[in-house]
Parts: C-alpha cells; sequence; structure tokens
C-alpha cells in the first residue's frame, strides 16, 4: 500500500516540471474584504493581480486605489501608481503580512511606510477575508470548521479551542515516525522536540539512551554526518535479497513453526520479485550501456522525419530480436510528448537532463528490482541483524533535495505547526513537541527494522502520540513490529495509522503495520483512520482511501490539507497521510488538556465523539455503488474535536 509517492512514478512532462510550493503563502491572484480607516471606515474589495494591488469601493465599486506590489516571503511592498490618497508615487511601503486561519484571513503590520495616510488606511485590526470565485473548492482552513454549523466535513476545531480557552495545558510530545522534518522550517522550528538531557555537538551520549547527540530526535536511514538515501527498494525486493539464504534452498518439510509465516512471505516476495525482475532487466541493460543507448536514439532518429513524431512513431522502428534496443526504443517512446517537436529535438533534450530523465525512467530497473542496489551502505547497519538498535544519525542533511523530509515535514505541520505566529498555516495541537523519527525513505518501502526501531525511539524518550502514516503488502519481520507496538501498549502510548490510499477493504488487505499482532489479538492503542473529504454528502469519503468496519477506526480530513514543506515552503496534499495526522493532533490536544487520560481512552473518546452523518455515500474506489457512511469504520463517524473535548469534559 503506496502511502507516499510510489518508487518509479513516472510525469511524462518530466522536462517542465512545476513545484506548487511556495515560501509563505502567495498573496498572488487573490481577493479580500475587508474595511480601511483612512479617511473614514470603509467596506473595501482588494485584488492582487499580477503585480497590482487593486482597491475598490465595495458599494459603488469605485476604484480607490491602484498600486504595485511585491511579496518576498511574510513581507509585502507598496508603491502607488494612482489613485485618491495623498501618497506620492516614489513612496514605498513596506509591511508584514500575518496570515490567520491557514490563510483564510490576514492582517498588515507595517514595518515602514513615509505615506501615514495609507499606514493609517492598511492599520486596521479587523482581518480581511480571503473570497473564493469557486464554490467547489474548499477553503484553506476546512479541516478546523464545523460540520453542521458550516456544512463542511470539518473537525470542529475552533469550537473545541472555545471549550479550552480558560484550561492549563502542559506539553506533549508526538512521534512522527516518517521521512523526516525540516526543524529550520519557519512554522515548525518553535515546536520541534528538544532532547533535555543531551548536549548538542559534543559527540558524547548525554542521556546514555544509546543515540548520540540525539538532540532532536533520530534519522535511522542516516549516514553519521546526516546523508540520507532518497530511493529504497520495494518490499518485495527487501524480502528476496535478506532472506533468500535462509529460505531458497530449504525443504519445505522442515520449516519450523515459528519461521512458517516468514517462509510463507519469503515465498511470495520470489515469485512477485522474479516476475518482475525479469520485466525490468533489458531496462536496466539499457541505462547500464550509455554508449548503445544513444546509438540506438541514433538510429531511430535516421529512420523518422525530422519534424513531429509520435510514441507510435517512434515504436514503430523495427529492432528485431535486440532486447536492449527494443527496451531503448520503449523507454524514449513512453516519455515522449508532442511539445518535444521532432525527435531530433527530442533526443537533444534527454542528452540534456541525462540524470533526471534515468531517474526517472530507469527508477524500477536501477533500483526497485536491482538487487545489486544496496543503500544502507552508508547507514553502516546489517539490514538482517535487528537485534541492531544504535545506527543512523541524530541529523538529516536536506540540502536542496525536492524529496528528504517532505513528507514527514507535511505530516507535522499537520499535527502541530506553530500557532497564531501568522506565518503558514496552524497546526492543530496548540502545545506539542514534534520529534521527528526518520524510518521511511521518499521512494520505497520503509523496512521493518526502522519501523520497530523508531517506535521504541519515540516510546522511550517521551513520545504520548507516534503518528505513522506509511504501510506496505508485506512484512518479513512482522514480529519485530509488533513487539515494539505491544512496547508502546504497555507504555501508555498512542499510535494513530493511515489507513492507505488503494481504496480498497482494509479488512481483506494484507497490510502492515497492522494492529492484529501475530497471536490474533488487536492492540488496544493503534487508532486506524481513512480519509474524507470537504463534502458532507455522498462523496465524503475520498475514492482513493481504505475503509473497512472492522479495521478502520475512523475517517478525518485528508483531502487538500495545506501544510509545511522542507525550505519554508507550503503545499496542499490529500490522502490517509493527511487524515491520520490530523487525528494524532487532536490525539495530542485530549493528552496535553487532560494528561490523566490514557492511550487507550484517548483512543475510545476519539472514536465515541465522532460525528456521524446519518448520509448515503459513494463507495470509495471504482464502484458506484452507494452505502450507509457509518458502514465504512468501526466508529461510524468523523473525527470531531469539539465533541472529543466534550467528551473529556465530562468524564472528569
Amino acid at each position: 500500500m503506496n502511502l507516499r509517492k510510489p518508487i518509479g512514478l513516472f510525469i511524462p512532462a518530466f522536462f517542465f516540471l512545476l513545484t506548487v510550493t511556495k515560501a509563505q503563502l502567495p498573496i498572488h491572484a487573490t481577493r479580500w474584504k475587508g474595511t480601511i480607516l483612512a479617511p473614514n471606515a470603509m467596506q473595501v474589495l482588494i485584488d492582487f493581480r499580477d503585480d497590482t494591488l487593486l482597491v475598490t469601493n465595495e458599494t459603488d465599486n469605485r476604484l480607490l486605489e491602484r498600486m504595485l506590489y511585491e511579496q518576498t516571503g511574510d513581507t509585502l511592498a507598496i508603491r502607488k501608481i494612482d489613485g485618491q490618497s495623498s501618497c506620492q508615487t516614489t513612496a514605498t511601503g513596506i509591511y508584514r503580512l500575518v496570515y490567520i486561519n491557514n490563510g483564510e484571513e490576514f492582517l498588515l503590520q507595517p514595518i515602514r511606510d513615509t505615506c501615514p495616510e495609507r499606514q493609517q488606511a492598511f492599520a486596521t485590526k479587523t482581518p480581511f477575508v480571503r473570497l473564493r470565485p469557486d464554490k467547489n473548492q474548499p477553503s484553506r482552513n476546512w479541516p478546523y470548521l464545523d460540520p453542521v454549523s458550516d456544512s463542511v466535513a470539518g473537525i470542529s476545531l475552533y469550537r473545541a479551542y472555545d471549550l479550552l480557552k480558560d484550561r492549563k495545558s502542559v506539553p506533549v510530545v508526538v512521534g512522527v515516525l516518517d521521512s523526516g522534518v525540516d526543524i529550520a522550517h519557519e512554522d515548525l522550528r518553535d515546536v520541534i522536540w528538544v532532547n533535555p538531557k543531551e548536549k548538542p555537538g559534543n559527540d558524547l551520549d548525554d542521556d546514555k539512551n544509546g543515540y548520540t547527540d540525539d538532540i532532536n530526535g533520530w534519522n535511522f536511514m542516516g549516514a553519521k554526518d546526516g546523508t540520507t538515501y532518497e530511493y529504497d527498494q520495494p518490499e518485495i525486493t527487501q524480502t528476496y535479497i535478506l532472506l533468500k539464504n535462509k529460505y531458497d534452498k530449504i525443504d519445505p518439510a522442515t520449516v519450523s513453526p515459528a519461521d512458517r509465516r516468514q517462509y510463507n512471505t519469503y515465498q511470495l516476495a520470489k515469485k512477485q520479485f522474479l516476475q518482475r525482475y525479469k520485466a525490468y532487466y533489458p531496462k536496466y541493460l539499457a541505462f547500464s550501456d550509455t554508449t548503445k543507448f544513444w546509438q540506438v536514439a541514433q538510429q531511430i532518429q535516421a529512420k523518422l522525419p525530422d519534424t513531429v513524431t509520435s510514441s507510435i512513431a517512434i515504436r514503430t522502428v523495427d529492432f528485431g530480436t535486440d532486447s536492449v534496443a527494443t527496451a531503448v526504443r520503449s523507454i524514449l517512446a513512453d516519455a515522449y510528448l508532442p511539445q518535444y517537436g521532432s525527435f531530433r529535438s527530442y533526443s537533444k533534450l534527454v542528452r540534456k537532463n541525462w540524470e533526471r530523465f534515468r531517474q526517472a525512467m530507469g527508477s524500477e530497473a536501477d533500483i526497485a528490482y536491482n538487487p545489486d542496489y544496496n543503500p544502507r551502505k552508508t547507514v553502516g547497519d546489517d539490514p538482517a541483524n535487528l537485534t541492531q538498535r544504535y545506527y543512523g544519525s541524530p541529523a538529516m542533511r536536506i540540502g536542496q533535495s525536492q524529496q528528504l523530509a517532505m513528507h514527514g515535514s507535511h505530516v507535522a505541520g499537520i499535527i502541530g505547526a506553530k500557532r497564531g505566529n501568522g506565518k503558514g498555516i496552524d497546526g492543530v495541537a496548540d502545545n506539542v513537541r514534534i520529534m521527528p523519527i526518520a524510518v521511511v525513505p521518499s521512494n520505497g518501502d520503509e523496512r521493518d527494522k526502522d519501523v520497530a526501531n523508531g517506535i521504541r525511539y519515540a516510546v522511550e524518550n517521551g513520545a504520548k502520540v507516534i503518528n505513522m502514516s506509511f504501510g506496505k503488502r508485506l512484512s518479513p519481520f512482522k514480529e519485530e513490529v509488533d513487539a515494539a507496538i505491544r512496547f508502546a501498549e504497555e507504555r501508555d502510548v498512542l499510535i494513530v495509522h493511515a489507513a492507505g490510499n488503494n481504496g480498497e477493504n482494509y479488512d481483506s488487505l494484507p497490510a502492515y503495520p497492522s494492529a492484529k499482532y501475530e497471536n490474533g489479538q488487536t492492540a488496544k492503542n493503534v487508532l486506524v483512520v481513512g480519509n474524507s473529504t470537504w463534502r458532507v454528502g455522498e462523496t465524503l469519503p475520498s475514492r482513493s482511501s481504505n475503509y473497512g468496519i472492522q479495521t478502520v477506526d475512523l475517517f478525518a480530513p485528508g483531502t487538500a490539507i495545506l501544510s509545511t514543506l522542507p525550505h519554508n515552503r507550503y503545499a496542499s496534499l490529500s490522502g490517509t497521510s493527511m487524515a491520520s495526522p490530523m487525528t494524532a493532533g487532536v490525539a495530542a490536544l485530549l493528552r496535553s488538556y487532560f494528561p490523566k487520560l490514557t492511550a487507550v481512552q484517548v483512543r475510545e473518546i476519539l472514536m465515541k465523539s465522532s460525528y456521524q452523518p446519518d448520509v448515503l455515500v459513494r463507495k470509495p474506489g471504482l464502484s458506484t455503488q452507494k452505502l450507509p457512511f457509518k458502514s465504512l469504520s468501526h466508529s461510524g463517524g468523523l473525527l470531531n474535536a469539539y465533541e472529543a473535548v466534550k467528551m473529556a469534559l465530562g468524564n472528569e
């Protein structure tokens, strides 16, 4: 079950890859309603166009002012073009752009402006409110709205905080087992966990927990200097490599009962791996011999007219029984788009962007199903040695990578991005400490060994909630993960887990990590979450979300969720990976304001307090079948922070 971007995912227009992430939330192409104070209080509409800001009287639609603007991070520079104010066109005003409610409102705080009239006009303490022309698009803060009063399937977070406003809270540590977190992000740096017993940079294990210099968590995929691999293999390849020597030539009749499950897992992995290895091996050879690759490309070019070509035309070039040449032809045909022009132009483009092209088109052959690929060399551990715990790094060097820590940073922001700081977004919980624990590669499957060690690290170092937005279909060392989950259960730690994005019945899926132990018992401290949309109606469950009345506990907002990304950026992502931290955030909120609650009690409250709309919904996946929403999960409901807080107050 791929909760993240799967390895080998290919976007054909890779040469024109555009990022949708932004540093601070962009004001460009937005429209707002509010009050300006000069010369008198007046209701206005404010339009931020390409580089022009228009201020219009809302009553009669008169243009009051036209200005040039430029946004740099959270700073807005404004200069008059023309209008009614007495400001000179040479006078530039510098303001801080302060966002409220996940960017649905803003205030301008003057930093420097030589025009008193303009400064007075924007000095309002009443925020400007965003206007949305498209009613089908949700607001940025939709997950926090109330399903009854706002007719949006949010978690009623604002109402929850109204109940808590006179109550004290205690800090709660949330372990984020994921791909890593950008601990320097402007909206996260103030909420990152700091190990109080460790001294930074002295290369000593001051707290004697086995992890040297773990000031802000641990990276189980990093070299000692924090260098971290981005790509790992899918679980079928990992399992085949790790267990081949143990099981490949064994007599099945001699397999012990204790090893039977693992033996069966290996056999399943071996069958799938060998099929895919055989299918991708010609592509591996194609990329291994670049001289041959470009010889074939030249042969294709010679047989095609020097005009706009097509994928079909490329495929028609005959190479007989030459499997490598045929693989090169298929690679080039798969990646071609009409905007690339002639094959000659296309070939030049591929040469110029060779490394990116190879990464996009060859990851299955080079990495996913290549038994010789070994990303763990830099980590220094033995992946088959499950007794190893103290490997990895206290740091993650993100550099300019667009993938390292992306998923984990987004998850962390949903849980606890600094509330009320005027930047980006407000996380769910207001008194959390995010403990980054890197166990999930940016591409490929997480390893059981890392997951088990990550859970233990979080528990031993004070986490009360753990979020796990990942999953897979095979678990060769499930017993190790089970033991770690049991360890968390014994230490009163709640684990929140994403249900997955296959649009399938989770009750009938092989999916790991699992709340069900190998002995048949079920962990009492694990909460599994599906993905809901903002619409209270038939499209309430996301099409991609897994579901299951026995194994999915509840649904939570996970569609178009705005959150943090590395390098002070923000973006909206969708999936159960987002619904899980939404739930973990509310769990942390309860454990913060009601510290006497146990993990099991918090789980029960979240289930029992869920909002349960009596609606027929479209069954997730490709089905057109309609069924009651309450039949998709064990609780039958949606996460609701207000009702959860209300129930916690009532239980005191």
